[in-house]
This record gives C-alpha cells, sequence and structure tokens, in this order.
C-alpha cells in the first residue's frame, strides 16, 4: 500500500486520515497533542512518535496545521517532516504565497514542496469532496496526485506559491458575506423580522449558498466548528499582509477581520466561524 503520512489531527486533519485510511492508503499520523489520534483506534492508523517519524517512507506527507509558525515548526528541525524525507511535503495549511517560498527555501534539495491548501471544511474533507488548490512543479504534483485525488478534486493553479495566492483571494471575498449576514440578522431582530421567512428568503438571494450551510447553526444557537472563528480572523490577517505586500488594500475584509477578532476576545474563537452571528445578534444596541 501506498505510505502517506498526515501531520496535524484537527478538524480537517483527522477526517483527512480517516478518508485516506478508508480509501487503502498506509497512513501513519503525528500531532502535538496525542490524545487526539485516540479518535483512530481501529481504523489502522499508525501513530508516528514524531513528524519524521510519520514522514519516513511516505510517498506524500500532508501538514494541516493553524498557520505558518505551526507550519515551520512541524517541517523543520532534526524530527521534522522534511527529516523523514517523504517525497513530497503537500502543505495544505492556509499561509500566505510568500509564506509558503520562504518555506521550500528552506527545505533539503532532495525534498518537494506541493502548494496545496483546500477549500470545504469538516463534511467535505470526511465525504472526499474537497477542493484542493496545488501549485508547484510537475514532479511535486505526480507524487501527491493520487493521494490528494481520493480526498477531491485537484484544481492545478501554476507554480509554488500560486495555490496560497487564490485561497487569499478567495477569502477575501467570501469573509465579508459572513459579516454582512452577522449584521443583516442583527438588524433584523431589531426590526422584529420572522426568522424563518427572513433565511427563506436570503437563501433565494447570492448569499444563499452560506445561508444554507449555516442555517441550522443560526436556527439552533449552537455553533459547532466546522471551521473556526479564530482560524477565520488568522485568514484574514494572512489575506491583508499578502495584499499590502503587493501595494493592494483589503477594507472590507480588514472590518471583518475586526469583527472576528472583537468576538474571539469575547471567548468565541473556538466556535465556528458562523457564530458571528449569535454574537451580533446577542450584543447590546451601541
Amino acid at each position: 500500500m501506498t505510505a502517506v503520512a498526515v501531520c496535524g489531527l484537527g478538524l480537517m486533519g483527522l477526517p483527512v486520515a480517516t478518508r485516506l485510511a478508508a480509501s487503502g492508503f498506509s497512513v501513519s499520523v503525528w500531532d502535538r497533542t496525542p490524545a487526539r489520534a485516540a479518535a483512530l483506534a481501529g481504523t489502522g492508523v499508525t501513530v508516528a512518535p514524531s513528524p519524521a517519524a510519520a514522514a519516513a517512507g511516505a510517498r506524500a506527507a500532508l501538514v494541516l496545521v493553524s498557520d505558518f509558525d505551526a507550519v515551520r515548526a512541524v517541517v523543520g528541525g532534526p524530527e521534522g517532516v522534511a527529516a523523514g524525507r517523504p517525497q513530497v511535503i503537500a502543505q495544505m495549511s492556509t499561509i500566505a504565497p510568500h509564506e509558503t517560498l520562504a518555506l521550500a527555501a528552506d527545505l533539503p534539495s532532495d525534498v518537494r514542496l506541493l502548494d496545496a491548501p483546500v477549500t470545504g471544511s469538516v463534511p467535505q474533507a470526511s465525504a472526499g469532496d474537497l477542493r484542493i488548490l496545488t501549485g508547484g512543479d510537475d514532479a511535486a504534483h505526480a507524487a501527491a496526485g493520487p493521494v490528494l485525488e481520493a480526498l477531491g478534486t485537484v484544481v492545478r493553479c501554476g507554480p509554488l506559491g500560486a495555490a496560497s495566492a487564490l485561497k487569499c483571494v478567495l477569502n477575501t471575498c467570501v469573509a465579508p458575506m459572513v459579516a454582512l449576514l452577522a449584521e443583516g440578522l442583527a438588524l433584523a431582530d431589531r426590526l422584529d423580522l420572522d426568522q424563518d421567512l427572513l433565511l427563506d428568503e436570503l437563501e433565494r438571494t447570492r448569499v444563499g449558498p452560506l445561508v444554507t450551510r449555516k442555517r441550522a447553526m443560526i436556527e439552533s444557537g449552537e455553533f459547532p466548528a466546522d471551521s473556526r472563528l479564530k482560524l477565520f480572523a488568522k485568514d484574514m490577517g494572512v489575506a491583508e499582509a499578502t495584499a499590502a505586500a503587493c501595494g493592494a488594500q483589503l477594507r472590507l475584509a480588514h472590518q471583518a477581520r475586526l469583527l472576528a477578532e472583537e468576538a474571539v476576545a469575547a471567548g468565541l474563537g473556538e466556535l465556528d466561524y458562523s457564530v458571528l452571528a449569535g454574537y451580533l445578534r446577542d450584543r447590546p444596541a451601541p
């Protein structure tokens, strides 16, 4: 069986590892919190003591962690993924394009890097319906392709860094919609509108797909994380830094980040990003 490593067993890493094991890959995993691997008991997955041990002999080592600092910590050093010499490292976390290039520059010459952030969240990872944006050379794609195709649709974006650039742009376009939906729901409460009527009509608008995905959470007032609010805020910071590096300004994404950071400071960072709706609806009017 083809050997694969998954480093990072958070919201996305856990279903990715489970999906790969169910697809017939020999999966070795590592997480800085060993207890997370307990959820994989009985699936045939091997728990490794270090990222290097997980990646040793692997065709592809997938890295799914929170931010660039975590990526560097997992990939580099004597116990890092690169020390295990996998054929390719598929870096699937959301980081900036320049951070992707910096990561590549620090790798040993015989270790390839594929830039491979994803769109989608936990349900898509579990079902193998992710869209995996990829940037890198043909050799990196050839090594990682059969593994990534078990997780969803692979979209080739260009050279190394191009996939991270596209992910930044996609986040920049989507994040303000989340904030606008939250503001609209808060306004509707103050206008005493019927929630079912409002959500029915919103589903017929341009924000319809977002409302459909998050409607159950909005209606229940419970926001178990498919994608954590604190990472939503982090991703907006990544997008703003990327824009600043090329002389662009992201006014709406900036405001979405400020709102998200305000809600994170209120203790909501571990919940789904749609908790912004609950946060604004519960907040007293100024």
